[in-house]
């Protein structure tokens, strides 16, 4: 009975992948097409205005790999939960430095600005040694894997958005030998039975949210699964891979449109123009006859400079000299045919520019004429058209880290995430228990995952922020010092104020510390009994009348130093004067 049902739960995925794989099919196919076409293969496309428009959207969407920190929601968190911040923050930095985490990334990105859709997916690893007779894990790692969108699959049954997901798939092939490994010796013996040939068995690894298990099945192996495992992760949204970045969507099913689609016929119709320019100019060429009484004047254009000797030098004369006996075929006609065709040709490259939102700032060329409001204007607008997806690029890296730091909460032994705690806090045992128990109990509960990115296109934009906000804060605290003196009441506006200010920093939890202290040291200060605030004002107005008497000094020491330089110029053109 149990096989019975086994088997029917097998045909039942089987026609969900048919299914899903037919209604995909198409846009499998574009894929292909697409990149063919990006990487020029049939070497019909010679000005590739594609491969540059991707080229330059690539470093806009993603540069450089970010720096990622973690935060607390609640800006009241006791001293364990900022410590789990502070482990997790370590322990993400780790385990992306293990391999090389901004190329796979930028597989995604790749992906997204060709296909129109970019997927990465997270999986645990860990390696177990021998300790006598005692097993024990001895390394532990989340890798994030690329996968290729011609390989993935979701569910399509009533599916409009990414929400409705029911289940996802991707589509690996393996050899033999991965098989064995994965799936033991029976499903490997049944394929070398069947000589199958390395990495030619396609196994499909679903997850399904509705059961909450992960099905390994190939179609080659009839009947029954290769494996049903259970959900070991315990991820929040389940899928061991964040929502796709995706192209057009139009909110009645998840196969996306590649910009591809919508520039395709001004590339067809660019290809054509080219091709005719390149006939029109092996067109273009001198070509003429000439009068066979000279057949001396045969190759008369062989050489930049020819002097050809003639046996009827008057008879060239009498008709009329070369123009009498050489003739050339027009070429009025191909000269204006390559003019008009270069002005298509530029009309239909500044159209797929302007549909795929690459101004020509963004190309690194401008009009030497653009006022520079024109210039910001342009620099703006290609920024805004791409603002949106550059967004989601990163909503996308937020969520693949928040999978990958869940994983690391389930899967990591409180031995190895107590190894992150900062040097600082290892002294302090119970205070790491308890921020490693908050990690395995709680996971990242009010927890906030942000990058600090560094776009190519607004380092100077947030540079200037910076500064900015720097500045602000220094004039704000020179101003609070005199007037909180004053009215210690205002002491929580400011406080506030500073705080506001500092959070639209990048990383700002890096003030948190020196701010709060900072603040209770003064609120301390300003609530002390009258006489020892007395005597620390008195302190305080001694220090400044002293530093004030020793700038004096030091000034008048100055101007006198300064006296006698003229004192002694003056001596000198003095003595000049009477030498001569």
């Amino acid at each position: 009975m149990e096989e019975q049902t086994n088997r029917e739960l097998y045909r039942k995925w089987i026609n969900k992948i048919q299914l899903s794989e037919k209604t995909y099919s198409e846009y499998y196919e574009l894929i292909d097409e697409i990149r063919g076409y990006y990487r020029n293969e049939r070497k019909r496309n010679k000005q590739n205005i594609f491969w540059s428009t991707i080229e330059t959207l690539k470093p806009f969407l993603y540069f450089k790999q970010p720096q990622l920190f973690i935060i607390r929601g609640n800006k009241k968190a006791n001293a364990a939960e900022n410590l789990a911040c502070q482990i997790m923050e370590k322990a993400l930095d780790w385990d992306i430095k293990q391999f090389d985490f901004d190329s796979v990334i930028k597989y995604a990105r790749n992906d997204f600005l060709l296909s129109g859709m970019g997927i990465l997916w997270e999986q645990y690893h860990s390696s177990f040694k021998y300790i006598g007779t005692v097993i024990l894990k001895d390394k532990e790692q989340v890798i994030t894997q690329y996968v290729n969108p011609k390989y993935f699959l979701t569910d399509v049954d009533k599916v409009n958005v990414w929400e409705d997901v029911e289940w996802i798939a991707r589509k690996n092939f393996m050899n033999i030998d991965e098989i064995s490994l994965s799936f033991g010796e029976d499903a490997a013996d049944y394929f070398r039975q069947h000589n199958y040939a390395d990495k030619s068995i396609a196994v499909y690894e679903i997850w399904d949210k509705e059961t909450r298990r992960i099905y390994y099945l190939s179609p080659d192996y009839p009947d029954d699964f290769l494996l049903v495992g259970e959900d070991t992760l315990h991820l929040s949204g389940f899928f061991p891979c964040p929502k796709p970045i995706m192209a057009t969507m139009a909110n009645d099913g998840i196969i996306p449109v590649p910009d591809y689609i919508e520039i395709k016929s001004l590339l067809e119709e660019l290809d054509g123009v080219n091709s005719r320019m390149r006939l029109t100019m092996q067109a273009l060429k001198v070509s003429g006859c000439y009068d066979n009484a000279f057949p001396e004047l045969a190759n008369i254009l062989d050489k930049d400079v020819t002097l050809i000797s003639l046996s009827d030098f008057d008879k060239l004369k009498e008709a009329g000299g070369l123009k009498g006996i050489i003739d050339f075929a027009p070429i009025e006609q191909y000269i204006s045919a390559l003019q008009v065709l270069a002005e298509r040709r530029q009309i239909l490259i500044d159209s797929i520019y302007e549909v795929t939102g690459v101004s020509d700032i963004m190309r690194g060329s401008s009009n030497t004429q653009d006022t520079a409001t024109a210039v910001i204007k342009k620099t703006n607008f290609g920024t805004l058209r791409n603002q949106d997806r550059q967004n989601d690029m990163q909503r996308f890296l937020r969520d693949l880290l928040k999978i990958k730091a869940e994983i690391i909460c389930e899967q990591f032994s409180p031995d190895v995430l107590a190894a992150f705690v900062p040097e600082e806090n290892k002294k302090n045992p119970e205070l790491v228990r308890q921020a490693v128990e908050l990690l395995k109990t709680q996971k990242l509960r009010d927890m906030v995952i942000d990058l600090e990115t560094d776009g190519c296109f607004e380092q100077d934009k947030n540079e200037e922020k910076v500064l900015n906000v720097l500045q602000y804060i220094n004039q704000m605290i020179n101003q609070a010092f005199g007037v909180v003196s004053q009215q210690p009441a205002l002491l929580p506006l400011y406080r506030r104020m500073m705080e506001t200010a500092v959070a639209s920093l990048s990383n700002a939890r890096q003030f948190d510390d020196v701010l709060s202290s900072v603040f209770d040291k003064i609120d301390t200060i300003l609530n002390e009994p009258e006489m020892p605030r007395k005597q620390t004002e008195d302190k305080m107005l001694e220090f400044q009348t002293q530093k004030m008497e020793r700038d004096f000094a030091i000034k008048k020491e100055q101007n006198r130093i300064k006296q006698e330089e003229l004192d002694l110029k003056k001596m000198t053109e003095l003595s000049k004067i009477s030498q001569k």
